[in-house]
């Protein structure tokens, strides 16, 4: 009820009250009294709204020695979208504990959802870290969510991929990649070129939507005179696959390809690399290989990004310091993911798992987030208007 007559307008409660003026001293009374009651409410709800804005930590003027200090006492980084089985995340994380004494947490969500649960938890935030889609790095700063912290190997990390105040971070990369079944194609392709001169089908997933298939449309208008700004030779290339009835409409997954069904996909190196270990333990008569189109093959990344309110900023800062060290990197490399720093030694047992260094000469990597976004919503809307129809 006070609560209504706080909301009233202004003249409104001047009207009631002289109303009730000329009811009489004991209506008066309570009046009085109601009067004391409703300004106690005003003065607390004015308290309450005027509760300052929990401040985030400034990372970026910790030492690295302050930072472990700190996230010793608090004991734990909570991530999301970083789950063990995923690019050796859990060697980092049994790292994380050995060294530190630091527990983790992880839900797994997408690069969407990661920004959703920092957003949505703003005020009661229970998130640290996220690892995001290079794209979405520009996503969680526009909407204010991240807050930045530079490792000390900083000056390691290529300028593409890195913000430069520090609000994100690629830890590894994904290059597209050719990923060849030798029983269905003895002589995997190497090049966009070599698709076309096959007569397999091949298996770009869901271009519509995924940012992997995506990503493929865009590598191969690179190998045939396009780019970011003209995405059509990409579409051109598999308009002219479609109409021969080579596309493989389906989904692109390992189990898919354990089973036979794909001959030539396109998904990111470490995926294919993944897939190849993880099959041939199942079924070592399938043969899967992986290969990086030499004509064209767009390079980006996943980024940490720390919750600009986290509740554990040093652990989260003192992860992601872990994470870009030697021993991260080299964490990394034994899930099948390319470090994103070059400086660092990868032993041989574990090189010799990866595509040849000689493989990635040609890459094409772009610090343009903006274009790289439009091009993928261009060859979204391009996709459905061009290639579906041609699809038998």
């Amino acid at each position: 009820m006070f609560w209504s007559m706080v909301n009233l307008n202004r003249s409104r409660q001047l009207t009631i009250c002289f109303t009730l003026m000329f009811k009489g001293k004991k209506t008066m009374k309570k009046i009085m009294k109601f009067g004391l009651i409703a300004c106690l409410c005003f003065l607390a709800a004015a308290c309450v709204s005027s509760k300052p804005e929990k401040q985030a930590v400034n990372l970026l003027s910790l030492s690295v020695d302050e930072i472990i200090e700190e996230a010793r006492k608090e004991g734990v980084v909570q991530s999301v979208g970083m789950p063990s089985n995923w690019a050796n995340w859990g060697g980092s994380w049994q790292a994380l504990k050995e060294k530190y004494g630091i527990d983790h947490s992880d839900l797994d969500l997408s690069s969407a959802e990661e920004l959703s649960t920092f957003e949505i938890e703003k005020d009661s935030p229970t998130k640290d870290l996220g690892d995001v889609g290079y794209s979405f790095g520009l996503v969680a700063i526009e909407k204010d969510l991240v807050q930045p912290y530079k490792a000390s190997v900083w000056e390691s990390i290529p300028n593409w991929a890195k913000d430069p105040e520090g609000r994100w971070v690629v830890s590894y990369t994904g290059t597209i990649s050719l990923i060849s079944n030798k029983n269905l194609v003895p002589d995997p392709p190497r090049s966009w070129q070599d698709v076309l001169s096959g007569d397999y089908s091949i298996t770009p997933g869901d271009v519509v939507r995924g940012a992997s298939s995506q990503m493929s449309v865009l590598s191969a208008a690179f190998a045939f005179g396009g780019g970011l700004e003209n995405v059509q030779p990409g579409i051109d290339f598999f308009v002219e696959l479609a109409k021969a009835g080579r596309i493989d409409p389906g989904e692109m997954s390992e189990g898919r390809m354990a089973k036979g069904e794909i001959a030539v996909g396109m998904h990111y190196d470490f995926s294919g690399i993944s897939w190849r270990e993880s099959i041939g333990a199942v079924n070592p008569d399938l043969v899967v290989e992986t290969h990086i189109p030499q004509d064209g093959a767009f390079q980006s990344g996943y980024s940490l990004i720390i919750n600009k309110f986290a509740p554990h900023p040093h652990a989260a800062a003192l992860a992601v310091e872990y994470l870009l060290s030697d021993e991260g990197q080299i964490d990394r490399a034994n899930g099948f993911a390319r470090p994103i720093r070059s400086d660092v030694k990868i032993p041989d047992e574990v090189l010799m798992k990866l595509i040849p260094d000689e493989e990635y000469l040609n890459v094409i990597t772009s610090s343009d987030i903006s274009a790289i976004n439009q091009a993928c919503s261009e060859i979204s809307r391009l996709w459905e208007e061009e290639v579906i129809p041609n699809i038998k």
